[in-house]
């Protein structure tokens, strides 16, 4: 995951790499977590692997000393 591919925007970027090689760049705004921790989320769009569709999610957030 490379965070900030161009310094203007604040989304990170993740990307999934299927077991064909094939990349799939995720675009992951910031975000507030209900639990008050700063970070990034993304809802993963449909894509088709192997002639089955998979989706789901990415959630990452700043750690504190409090919640390593």
């Amino acid at each position: 995951m490379s965070e900030d591919k161009n310094p203007n925007t604040k989304f990170a970027y993740a990307i999934i790499r299927m077991p064909d090689g094939k990349d799939h760049e995720i675009a992951m705004p910031p975000k507030v977590f209900s639990s008050g921790r700063h970070g990034y989320y993304a809802q993963i769009p449909s894509f088709v692997y192997n002639n089955e569709v998979y989706g789901g999610q990415i959630q990452l957030w700043k750690k504190t000393q409090n919640n390593n």
